[in-house]
This record gives structure tokens, C-alpha cells and sequence, in this order.
């Protein structure tokens, strides 16, 4: 990302801190990352953003109690916001380049595309999103704290999700490849223990699929490093 892409979210950010909105969000993909990365919270990690959209998950429909109209505070600094025209979600568009949209729990049955929120906006209602806000860091950003998943939550979203995204999947699966050795293992199974059976039998098969094939490939390699080095004393 340029310059001008953080200039754009620095912005963002401030209009939703100014306006009390912040502390009722969850920053949820890649943008998350890159404050993983800013944040050096995972020492020797590096995100590759290669997406433009800034996504926020709502906490609860219902905060703040006073309800906020974040679409006429969008408009009045600058931004383009747009709805979809088949399930009314919000997005924002900003000069920069950046397109913002919001996302919400889907609960019970759910029947919902989208809800329509006390922060003046309807959020793109998903499932498998309550590990994310259960599971947060705080991390500060130009004196305001932005909420985003812990690390190891936002690995296990995308691992859960990962069959579901089509042509995104890919992208993903190189966002929790740059990551995954970073991670507390102790604190992933921690998250990964109180999930559903349906959601850590997905998990499983992602590690099965793509994590330990990886894992036994690295240890080959270094088998056949160390035994060529032993060949040379």
C-alpha cells in the first residue's frame, strides 16, 4: 500500500474516533494486518495488503444507545457512500481509493442479509463472526485504539471461511501462511477449543490440507541441510 492508501485510512479512522464511533467496531481483514504489522506485534511478520476495502464489524445493532448518523458525518467529509441496492448495506468510498463496509453477527437463524445498526448504517450480516469480537487486541494508532482480532483469531476466521471465499481463497490462504508462525499456539487452541464442532472440524481440514504438508516439506529440507553439512566436516 502507498502513502496515499494511509493517508485515507489515517482519515477514516479519525472520523469514526471523532465521532465516538470507534469504540463500537471490530477492523476486521486485511487491514488488520497491517496493524498487526505497524503495531510490530508479531516480531519478523510482514502483510502483503493487496486489497483496497477496509472492513468493520459492528459489536452490537444497538450501539451507542444514542444513535449516531455516520452516513450524513461520511458525506460531510468528503466521502462517496453508496447502497446496495439489493440488501441496503452501506459502503463508503473515499478519494484515496479506499471502499468501506460494515459487517454484523449472524445469529440464530438468520435469515437477514443485513441489519440496520444505532451507527446510522446496515451492515452485511455473516456467519462465523463472534470468535472475531470475542478475541480482540487493542492496539494504538496515532493516539486512538483501534479494536482488531488477536492474531489468532483472525487466522482461524480465515481458516473456517477459507472454502467459502472461491477466488479469494487464495489470497487468504497466503495471509495465514505469512502468519501462522508467528502465532501463540497456546492461545490457538485456546480459541479453537471453545468454537463449534462444525467450525474446528473446518479448521482441521485446512491444517491437514495446507498446513502440514508445508510443515513436514520444511522439515525435509532441513533434514537434507543438515545432512550435507555433516557430509562436509
Amino acid at each position: 500500500m502507498d502513502n496515499r492508501e494511509k493517508k485515507g485510512f489515517l482519515k477514516l479512522v479519525r472520523l469514526l474516533y471523532e465521532n465516538d464511533c470507534l469504540e463500537h467496531v471490530v477492523l476486521i481483514g486485511s487491514w488488520a494486518e497491517f496493524l498487526y504489522m505497524e503495531d510490530k506485534r508479531l516480531p519478523g511478520y510482514e502483510a502483503n495488503i493487496r486489497t483496497l476495502d477496509v472492513d468493520f464489524l459492528v459489536k452490537n445493532l444497538r450501539r451507542p444507545a444514542k444513535q449516531v448518523n455516520l452516513i450524513s458525518l461520511a458525506k460531510q467529509n468528503g466521502f462517496l457512500v453508496d447502497s446496495d441496492r439489493l440488501t441496503g448495506v452501506t459502503k463508503f468510498q473515499l478519494e484515496e481509493g479506499l471502499e468501506v463496509e460494515f459487517l454484523i453477527s449472524k445469529r440464530g437463524a438468520g435469515e437477514e442479509a443485513a441489519l440496520k445498526t444505532n451507527l446510522g448504517i446496515t451492515a452485511q450480516s455473516l456467519r462465523h463472526m463472534e470468535m472475531l469480537k470475542e478475541n480482540t487486541i487493542v492496539i494504538d494508532y496515532f493516539g486512538m485504539k483501534i479494536e482488531v482480532p488477536s492474531p489468532e483469531a483472525f487466522v482461524l476466521h480465515k481458516m473456517i471461511i477459507n472454502r467459502e471465499r472461491k477466488q479469494k481463497s487464495a489470497k487468504d490462504r497466503d495471509a495465514i501462511d505469512r502468519m501462522y508462525q508467528h502465532l501463540d499456539m497456546a492461545e490457538f487452541g485456546r480459541i479453537k477449543d471453545r468454537l463449534t464442532n462444525k467450525e474446528r472440524q473446518r479448521i482441521d481440514e485446512y491444517l491437514e490440507t495446507y498446513i502440514m504438508p508445508e510443515m513436514k516439506q520444511r522439515v525435509k529440507v532441513e533434514e537434507a541441510k543438515n545432512k550435507y553439512r555433516r557430509s562436509l566436516s
